[in-house]
């Protein structure tokens, strides 16, 4: 726990920050007079497997409860930038857009639309489209945070992803550029129109390189002030350039400063996810009843001494009113069937995206392996070997070759080595001796590949491991071309 010097007088409501992320917790109190300051910081290690509403609640935990605007930036939250066409979006503000925004959002996040508490701002656009950077996250766990801290006596405020925060960090107040590697997502700020910062999502994991590339073309122009900030130490492999980490404690206290700044600002520019007014406090609504109560028994007294005559009238209308409370019952048991039936739905979903997942690493595999083969194989030859075939026959391949010597040493360790990591695994060669010298070579051997990555659309079986017979002329034709495999082999290897 880091704690920080501050000056008593405050006049400004309090306001707390909580920061979670995959590893950590962090919760950081801000108070002041004239602006909010940064008053204590708490961290701890986040515990792995705990939901949303749960992990908010420890990271507020980390300090005692006190009556604050609490501010949550939560890096399990989807976060991403939607291109919809104009017309869909025309004439929506408020509730209604962020409605529409939530059905378009659920291919990406998996967020059921009528279980979806989103925020959005808008980000551009082109032509017939509009762009809007949305923030979106479950609306019972935004309820569940929210009822968690109002026992604790804190008000929460919003709930934000903390990447693409729209201010200079580390930074001079113009010209400036950064790069945010998070754990799910790689987030780009663009402050070099001081006026209008712009910040874009790009939906991929920093360990995957593909994001690069997509972060050039979204700046454009380059400039020699661009920074990269991750997350915590483990993904700074990943950068390259002047490095800010949040493990350091400067630049953490400077980025929640900076974050406080923004959202208590007149007009914040984070696309913040706010939870509905609380209802009526539970003392008000009995004490409310309670006059109705009594003020309907008045009525009803006066009813009773001078429209007696309305007795009869009276059981008749309350037999009727005992109607829509049957029905509700009945609706209400139709409701439970069909939640039953959408869980089921959204399970399936569940189990069709983790298969496509699958197929998804495997196909990239795929594309990629048998390049990574003939250039391990260019490498790997050595000079006394010459690779004469290379077969593939249902996942598995076969490489025949041509050795003075029956072994070859470090060949079927270094091509191993190589192909493992895509699905491949080589056995041990098989050897034949050729007996066109006195010490029996040239040898034939046969390495066989085997593939680890099933094939479930396999019907045909597999061939066996004997390799046909060579005849002499076709050794001595292989013999005088192993010069010129070894070349082009080098040459491979060299580009």
């Amino acid at each position: 726990m880091i704690r920080l010097p501050f000056s008593s007088g405050a006049s400004r409501d309090p306001v707390t920050i909580l920061l979670v992320t995959p590893t950590r917790l962090v919760r950081a109190d801000f108070e002041g007079k004239g602006g909010l300051l940064l008053r204590q910081i708490w961290e701890a290690r986040a515990p792995s497997g705990e939901t949303l509403p749960v992990l908010v609640e420890a990271a507020f935990m980390l300090g005692a409860p006190r009556k604050s605007s609490v501010y949550v930036l939560a890096a399990g939250l989807s976060t991403q930038v939607l291109q919809v066409p104009a017309g869909k979006v025309s004439g929506l503000e408020g509730e209604e857009l962020s409605n529409a925004l939530s059905f378009e959002a659920e291919a990406i996040s998996g967020i059921n639309p009528f279980d979806s508490a989103l925020a959005a701002v808008p980000a551009g656009g082109s032509g017939t489209d509009r762009s809007f950077w949305v923030t979106q996250m479950s609306q019972a766990d935004l309820t569940q945070i929210q009822d968690s801290l109002g026992q604790r006596k804190a008000n929460l405020k919003g709930m934000a992803h903390p990447g693409g925060l729209l201010r200079a960090v580390g930074h001079a107040s113009s010209g400036w550029q950064r790069v945010e590697l998070w754990n799910d997502v790689v987030m780009c700020v663009d402050g070099s129109s001081p006026q209008s910062p712009r910040a874009h999502v790009v939906g991929t994991a920093p360990s995957r390189g593909m994001w690069r590339p997509q972060v050039e073309q979204w700046f454009g122009a380059q400039l020699s002030d661009r920074a990269v900030m991750v997350a915590d130490s483990s993904l700074i492999q990943y950068s390259d350039g002047p490095i800010m980490s949040l493990d350091e404690e400067m630049v953490l206290k400077a980025w929640l400063q900076e974050w406080v700044t923004d959202l208590t600002g007149e007009r914040s520019r984070m696309p913040l996810v706010q939870p509905a007014p609380k209802p009526m406090p539970d003392a008000q609504r009995v004490a409310l009843a309670g006059s109705l109560a009594l003020a309907a028994g008045v009525v009803c007294l006066g009813h009773f001494f001078f429209m007696g005559h309305r007795e009869r009238t009276l059981r008749k209308e309350l037999v009727e009113a005992e109607a829509p409370s049957k029905l509700l019952a009945q609706h209400t048991a139709n409701a439970n069937s069909l939640q039953s039936q959408l869980d089921q739905v959204q399970r399936d979903a569940q189990e069709l995206r983790e298969l496509r997942q699958f197929w998804k690493d495997t196909l990239d595999k795929e594309h990629r392996r048998h390049a990574k083969l003939l250039l391990t194989l260019a490498e790997s030859t050595p000079p006394d070997l010459a690779i004469i075939k290379i077969e593939e026959f249902s996942g598995e391949v076969h490489l025949t070759g041509l050795s003075m010597t029956p072994d070859v040493p470090g060949f079927a360790t270094n091509v191993a080595s190589a192909v493992e990591p895509f699905g491949w695994r080589i056995e041990p060669p098989r050897r034949r001796a050729l007996n066109l010298t006195a010490e029996g070579g040239p040898w034939q051997l046969d390495w066989l590949l085997r593939s680890a990555i099933q094939n479930p659309g396999l019907t045909e079986p597999a061939p066996t491991n004997s390799v046909p017979p060579t005849s002499a002329d076709a050794i001595r034709a292989a013999a005088s071309a192993a010069a010129a495999v070894t070349v082009s082999a080098e040459g491979i290897s060299d580009n």
